[in-house]
C-alpha cells in the first residue's frame, strides 16, 4: 500500500485527486491538507510514502516545503505538482529533493504512473516537460550543443538504471570499447565531472 499525502490550497482540484484515488487499489490517502505547515505537522504523526506537493502554497510554499522534507524525511518521497512550466522550477524542487514534477493538466493515469514509479525509487518527470527542458540543454553555455545521438540515448538510460559497460553493451549487441566511448563523449557533452554528475544532468535537462 502506497500512502499518500496530497498538499494543494485548491479544494476542488485536491477533492478530485482524492476521489481519483480512492479507486487506484494500493493508494491509500492519508490526508490532504492546504499549506507547506500543514504537510510538515502530518509527517510528525502520519506515515507517509509519497508526498503530492503543489509549488504555489501559503505559509510555507512547495520549494521550502520540500527542502525541508528531504532534510528531516528522507525516507518520504515528494513529487511537484504545479502550473508552472519553467525549468526554473522543476531544477529548483529537484535540487531541494523532489523525485517528480508533474503539471496540473497532466490525465490521472500520468499521475497515477508517477506515483508507482517514484515509490519504486525512481523519477518522474511529466511527458509535457520534456521538450522544454530538452531546448534549454542546447541554451546553455556549459553543454555541448551537439546533439545526443539515438544510440547515446540508449546508453545514457541504460547508465541511469546503474548497468555497467559491459552489461550495457551486451544488452545493446555492441562492444565494451564503444559502450566507454559512448560514456566518455556524452559526459564531454554535458560538460560533466564523472558519470553520477552525467546522470544528474541529463535528468535535470529533460534528456532522460
Amino acid at each position: 500500500m502506497i500512502n499518500i499525502l496530497i498538499a494543494d490550497d485548491h479544494k476542488v482540484l485536491m477533492d478530485g485527486f482524492v476521489s481519483i484515488f480512492k479507486n487506484v487499489e494500493d493508494f491509500h490517502v492519508v490526508a490532504s491538507v492546504n499549506n507547506g505547515q500543514e504537510v510538515l505537522d502530518k509527517l510528525k504523526e502520519t506515515e507517509v510514502d509519497i508526498v503530492l506537493l503543489d509549488i504555489n502554497m501559503p505559509v510555507l510554499n512547495g520549494v521550502e516545503t520540500c527542502k525541508k522534507i528531504s532534510k528531516d524525511y528522507p525516507q518520504v518521497k515528494v513529487i511537484a505538482l504545479s502550473m508552472y512550466r519553467e525549468s526554473s522550477f522543476v531544477k529548483r524542487m529537484k535540487q531541494n529533493g523532489a523525485k517528480g514534477y508533474l503539471l496540473k493538466d497532466d490525465s490521472a493515469d500520468i499521475i497515477i504512473e508517477a506515483i508507482h514509479t517514484v515509490s519504486k525509487g525512481k523519477e518522474y518527470y511529466s511527458d509535457q516537460l520534456k521538450n522544454i527542458l530538452f531546448n534549454q540543454v542546447f541554451e546553455e553555455k556549459t553543454f555541448n550543443t551537439a546533439a545526443v545521438t539515438k544510440r547515446e540515448k540508449e546508453v545514457l538510460e541504460l547508465i541511469a538504471e546503474g548497468m555497467t559497460n559491459k552489461e550495457i553493451g551486451d544488452k545493446l549487441f555492441v562492444s565494451n570499447h564503444t559502450i566507454i566511448s559512448h560514456r566518455k563523449n556524452l559526459i564531454e557533452k554535458f560538460n560533466a565531472k564523472n558519470t553520477a554528475e552525467l546522470v544528474k544532468l541529463a535528468i535535470e535537462k529533460g534528456v532522460i
